[in-house]
C-alpha cells in the first residue's frame, strides 16, 4: 500500500497551495485517500503526487478545469483527446494574435513617441499665445480620459453644419480643466460659419505660453502633451491653463499657458 502523506507534505512536494488543493477535490479532481472522521485531517497516497502534477502542468498550459477532468479520465478516447487539444490549440493561437497586436501597437505608439520628442525638442516655443474668437460646441467630462471621445462627438457635430466654404477651415479644440467640477471641452472654428446652434466662445490672450507645431497629427495627442510636458519640466516649466489643440492644413499645433514648476 502506499504510504500517506498529509495535504501540507502534499502541497510542499507539488508547488501547490492547500487551497487550490482543497479547490480541486470540491470540483472532483482530487479525491484524499483518507479523511479522518474525527478530525477532517485527508490523507493522500503517495502516488497522489504525479496527479497533481499532472494537473497543475495542464492548468499551467491553459485547460479548464473541467476539460482537465476529461484528459485525466480513464475512458478518454481519441477522438476527444484530438477535440480538446485542437480547442486549446486555437485558443492559443487566438491570444498569440491577440497579443501580436497589442504588441504592434505599443511600438508604434513608442515610435510616434520619439519622434513627437524630437520635434518638441526642436520645435518647442515659449510665446505668447494670441487670443480666440471661436464658434464652437461644448461638452463637460469629468475626467480626463474621456476627453477623446468627447473631442470625437463634438467635432462631428461641428462638421455635419459646414458648408463647402468649410472644408479647409482651422480647427481648435480647447480642454479647461481649471474648474474643480469639470473638464470643458469645445470644438470650434475661427471660419466666419452660418452654422446655426454654434455658441461664441472667447479664448483670452495668454502672455506666458508654449508652442509646438507638428506636421501631421499625432498618433497619440495624449503622449504628445506627456512629452511636452517631459521637455518643459527640464526648463523648470509646466503647462497651465486651457490647453489648445489647433489643427490647419493637416499640421496640429499645441499649446498652452506655462508657470514655473515652483
Amino acid at each position: 500500500m502506499d504510504d500517506m502523506v498529509s495535504i501540507g507534505e502534499l502541497a510542499h512536494s507539488t508547488g501547490v497551495s492547500r487551497r487550490m488543493l482543497r479547490h480541486w477535490e470540491q470540483v472532483g479532481l482530487l479525491e484524499p485517500a483518507a479523511v479522518d472522521a474525527a478530525t477532517g485531517y485527508r490523507r493522500y497516497a503517495d502516488s497522489q503526487v504525479g496527479r497533481v502534477r499532472t494537473v497543475a502542468s495542464l492548468r499551467a498550459l491553459g485547460f479548464g478545469l473541467e476539460k482537465i477532468a476529461d484528459l485525466l479520465e480513464p475512458g478518454l478516447t481519441e477522438s476527444r483527446l484530438r477535440t480538446l487539444l485542437r480547442e486549446r490549440e486555437q485558443e492559443l493561437a487566438r491570444a498569440i494574435a491577440q497579443d501580436s497586436a497589442r504588441l504592434t501597437e505599443v511600438r508604434t505608439r513608442l515610435a510616434a513617441l520619439e519622434r513627437g520628442s524630437g520635434t518638441i525638442m526642436n520645435g518647442l516655443m515659449l510665446v505668447p499665445l494670441p487670443a480666440l474668437r471661436l464658434r464652437a460646441l461644448q461638452a463637460h467630462v469629468r475626467d480626463e480620459t474621456e476627453i477623446p471621445r468627447a473631442a470625437s462627438r463634438l467635432l462631428t457635430a461641428l462638421r455635419a453644419g459646414w458648408g463647402p466654404q468649410d472644408a479647409d477651415a482651422d480647427v481648435v479644440l480647447l480642454y479647461d480643466g481649471t474648474s474643480d467640477e469639470s473638464i470643458v471641452v469645445t470644438a470650434g472654428t475661427t471660419a466666419a460659419t452660418p452654422a446655426r446652434g454654434l455658441e461664441v466662445v472667447e479664448v483670452p490672450p495668454v502672455p506666458e505660453g508654449v508652442s509646438v507645431a507638428f506636421e501631421e497629427r499625432p498618433a497619440d495627442v495624449g503622449d504628445a502633451w506627456v512629452a511636452l510636458d517631459a521637455a518643459l519640466h527640464d526648463r523648470g516649466l509646466r503647462t497651465t491653463g486651457v490647453y489648445r489643440q489647433v489643427t490647419a492644413r493637416g499640421a496640429v499645433t499645441l499649446q498652452a499657458g506655462v508657470r514655473p514648476l515652483h
